[in-house]
């Protein structure tokens, strides 16, 4: 072989040798860099070939379905409820993403979590891949139920089953048609998309999990749960109530009652009933401010509850960073205190499961598209948050508060309902948040409820009656 020849051989082995480096770089480190480009959507279209699965109810109706169009995305979402599971399903959109459950089992409902012989087969078959199936735990029913009790009014609703931490119902208003995430081949919803997002309401965000607002005197049940808990305080104990709490070392600083003129002599039960700011400043500097923080903290404020979804993480001010003002502030419910729908709703649920504080999940199974189970969740315990005698001594005192205090608009006949008012200033005159927490039946709870109107006014006129609809549609539904 002549030198030449061997000299233009060498250098096209050399050449052959750089591309095959360069693809092998291309195929190991820089296939994650292509699929990710804007402008190659190869993957995206190849993930709308497959037919998503359903996002179904707990009483089986469809929150979420893909069906097949003649765009190059071949099956596209259709939320035939339109806004009334938005803040539980998200969206699925070639456009703008993916939110709520269908970014969280994503996997699943492409089908490329758990599957079953049957459908690997087909899909080594080459035949039209399907996604597995989503069932909530939320019902259709009493998710419309608290949708129309709720209104036009901004704020939440939350009702779980306390014995499992299953979410019955979640509604936040206002709120979003999730069909506008997904533009369709005729008509362009892109105006309705940008106002949207401009609205200053704020429509994606989700009040329920995600909203944080100081929950005023439901956070009642809280300081009562754990002055009772640590021997503080007894259902008898005696507090004098002259109208106004003035803070010892602090002056002119004082803690108003809503009743001016003061409750006179007082049991701790009575107070509960009645809502006296007075006795609960007191109980508070009593308990001191580390036994305090340690009762909130046990009912999960400072930590991320473990949801399915994002949630808010609850606030309560550091022991070592609260003086005397701001501890009687915070047995209230006020000061720095701040707590979402969802937080609320794990307070009720926890007394009326003997103190026990179940995880909250929103998602019961996956099924594969013929209906076949393939994974299953249920009840995980959380933590405690009191001793079961002391949530058996507060539920009797929650009883009363809507048999006879201030959450009497929350009655059910013929059952024992559970319940504490709240009515958070937030520092403008007139624009109080209302808030009512409840468990019914009392003495077998079936669905505990947490509900807010921002801005509404007093918890027992307005929140109770919205949480009274839930309670009888659930307990309506069990019968």
């Amino acid at each position: 072989m002549s030198r030449q020849i061997k000299i233009i051989l060498g250098i096209f082995t050399v050449l052959l040798l750089l591309i095959i480096a360069n693809l092998s770089w291309v195929q190991i480190f820089g296939a994650q860099k292509i699929a990710d480009n804007t402008a190659n959507n190869r993957g995206m279209v190849s993930q709308y070939a497959i037919q998503r699965g359903q996002i179904l109810t707990a009483d089986g109706e469809v929150a979420a379905q893909s069906v097949q169009t003649t765009s190059q995305y071949k099956y596209q979402r259709v939320y035939p409820m339109g806004p009334l599971f938005a803040n539980l399903t998200g969206y699925d959109s070639w456009r703008y993403g993916r939110t709520g459950l269908e970014k969280k089992f994503n996997q699943d409902l492409l089908g490329e979590g758990n599957t079953t012989f049957r459908s690997w087969l087909n899909g080594l078959l080459g035949k039209s891949r399907k996604g597995n199936t989503i069932v909530m735990t939320a019902d259709s029913r009493l998710q419309r139920t608290a949708t129309e009790a709720l209104g036009k009014q901004k704020g939440a609703v939350v009702a779980l089953d306390p014995q499992t931490g299953a979410v019955l119902a979640c509604v936040t208003y206002p709120t979003y048609n999730p069909n506008l995430a997904v533009p369709g081949s005729n008509d362009d919803k892109q105006a309705a998309w940008n106002a949207l997002i401009a609205d200053p309401n704020q429509p994606f965000v989700d009040r329920a999990t995600e909203g944080l607002y100081p929950p005023g005197s439901s956070f009642k049940v809280v300081t009562a749960a754990g002055a009772l808990d640590d021997g503080t305080v007894t259902p008898d104990s005696q507090f004098d109530c002259t109208g106004t709490y003035h803070i010892p070392q602090f002056g002119n600083h004082s803690i108003p009652d809503f009743n001016t003129r003061g409750h006179g002599q007082i049991s701790f039960e009575t107070a509960l009933i009645v809502s006296c700011n007075v006795t609960f400043a007191q109980v508070a500097i009593k308990m001191g401010a580390p036994a305090f923080v340690a009762a909130a903290e046990a009912f999960g404020f400072n930590k991320v509850i473990p949801f399915t979804l994002p949630v808010a993480k609850t606030h309560i001010q550091s022991a070592s960073s609260m003086d005397l003002l701001a501890l009687a502030s915070a047995g209230i419910g006020q000061g720095q205190d701040l707590a979402s729908p969802l937080q609320m709703a794990l307070v009720a649920a926890a007394v009326a499961d003997g103190g026990k504080i179940m995880k909250p999940y929103a998602v019961s199974e996956v099924q594969d598209y013929n209906g076949t189970t393939l994974q299953r969740f249920g009840p995980q315990e959380w933590g405690s948050a009191m001793k079961e005698e002391t949530s058996a001594t507060l539920t009797d005192m929650m009883v009363q508060v809507v048999s006879k205090g201030t959450g009497t608009a929350a009655r059910i006949d013929g059952v024992d309902v559970a319940g504490k008012t709240g009515t958070a200033e937030t520092g403008v005159e007139g624009q109080a948040h209302a808030w009512f927490i409840s468990f019914a039946p009392a003495n077998d709870p079936k669905i505990a409820v947490a509900v807010i109107v921002e801005n509404g006014g007093e918890g027992g006129a307005v929140a109770a009656p919205i949480a009274r609809q839930v309670m009888e549609e659930a307990l309506s539904q069990s019968k």
